[in-house]
């Protein structure tokens, strides 16, 4: 689409629907041009407005990079959160479904991997880091608690570190952003990639939960 012609500025839309078409454009640009090297002109041919609305609506280019920071995680927060809740019962199916929501999400969102890295990339900013981290730290929560509960019906091995385990799942997503970063899709089998959890579990959960997602 080239600048200009996004069809959902040549509508009325309320102001949050007006403000959401902005952070969808900026996080397109943000993801091509890096923080430093996108405008809030560029943007604004994007999305197809003047680029007073964006400072009307925002304030400042820094202003809309944090809120696009929040709004890219707090949808994956929201989706790991539904997903552990949803399949809490049965480890496996949660694991896949997960791993499986990730990898739709990046492949449907394609700048989003880019974002991720970028947001990585300005971590050592006090405003990106008030930004992201209560996203990060509220995923990391929801995944402990998970795994506490899994704990406390016996589905996990004996001395598993929830802190260690809470990173280590964090840390898929990142993964998976880096094979769509490197290498432009995400052919990954999740049944594989959930079955390097086995040595977490005892193998009679295991093979009970396994025989169910069947």
């Amino acid at each position: 689409m080239s600048p200009g012609e996004n069809t959902l500025s040549t509508k009325r839309l309320s102001a949050e629907e007006r403000r959401k078409q902005i952070l969808r454009s900026a996080i397109s640009v943000f993801a091509q041009d890096t923080y430093h090297g996108a405008t809030t002109k560029r943007i604004s041919e994007e999305a197809g407005i003047t680029e007073a609305l964006i400072y009307r609506y925002f304030g400042s280019k820094r202003k809309l990079f944090t809120e696009a920071i929040v709004l890219t995680s707090e949808r994956l927060v929201r989706g790991l959160e539904e997903l552990l809740t949803t399949h809490r019962d049965n480890p496996i199916v949660a694991l896949k479904e997960c791993f499986k929501f990730y990898a739709f999400y990046l492949e449907k969102h394609q700048d989003l991997a880019k974002m991720i890295f970028l947001v990585i990339s300005e971590l050592d900013q006090d405003d990106v880091r008030e930004a992201y981290l209560p996203k990060q730290e509220r995923t990391l929560k929801i995944i402990a608690d998970t795994l506490g509960y899994w704990e406390s019906k016996g589905y996990l091995v004996d001395g598993l570190d929830q802190q260690t385990g809470s990173w280590l799942y964090y840390g898929t997503y990142l993964i998976l952003a880096l094979v769509k970063q490197t290498h432009g899709g995400l052919k990954i089998d999740p049944d594989f990639a959930v079955e390097m959890a086995r040595p977490y579990f005892k193998p009679e959960v295991w093979e009970k939960h396994s025989d169910l997602t069947r």
